[in-house]
């Protein structure tokens, strides 16, 4: 597929839609309350992740959704804070990015609420992502984490994800070299 086409499929995801339990919604500015209650609340566990315990600053959980908001609209990421239906409870961010046209793959990004975590919520939204994602025309999806980050290896796993790889001193956090390790879900020729 041509770069052209690759961004005419990310700007044809739904901007919102729901799973049987979960209703996932493109960033908004109205959101951004949630955004900084969820920082807060998810504080602790964001550890390999740094950068989103910022959000709890107003100003930064703006200046976030805007980025978002933006990304979205120009058709360069899809991403969706996810809800509970019956409650409207915050059940966390799910992303799709790092796409690439000719392989045709993308990367999944996922993080919980620790207060609705725990029944499925965001496994459910993350499956319907991944199943956006290959209806879209793209083979594959990945996820890269910290191989210490045990519980995101784990999510991955519940989608369907295999473990390839380990990349070592791929990426640095808080100031320290560390690995990463690949999964992956394909569909189509592999």
């Amino acid at each position: 597929m041509t770069e052209e086409e690759l961004t005419q499929r990310i700007l044809a995801a739904p901007r919102q839609f729901e799973t049987e339990r979960t209703r996932l919604e493109a960033p908004s500015f109205a959101q951004v309350p949630v955004r900084m209650a969820w920082a807060a609340a998810a504080h602790d566990e964001l550890h390999f992740v740094d950068w989103w315990r910022k959000s709890t600053a107003k100003d930064v959980a703006e200046r976030s959704a805007q980025s978002e908001i933006a990304a979205v609209e120009a058709g360069t990421e899809i991403i969706y804070n996810v809800f509970e239906k019956e409650t409207n409870a915050y059940v966390g961010r799910i992303d799709l990015h790092s796409f690439d046209a000719d392989a045709p793959r993308c990367e999944i990004g996922y993080m919980a609420d620790p207060r609705t975590q725990g029944r499925g919520l965001l496994r459910e939204a993350a499956h319907a992502c991944v199943e956006l994602a290959f209806s879209l025309g793209f083979a594959r999806v990945q996820a890269i984490t910290d191989p210490r980050n045990v519980r995101s290896i784990a999510f991955a796993k519940a989608l369907g994800m295999q473990e390839e790889g380990l990349l070592r001193n791929y990426e640095r956090l808080n100031g320290e070299l560390c690995d990463q390790v690949v999964l992956a879900v394909c569909r189509g020729k592999s």
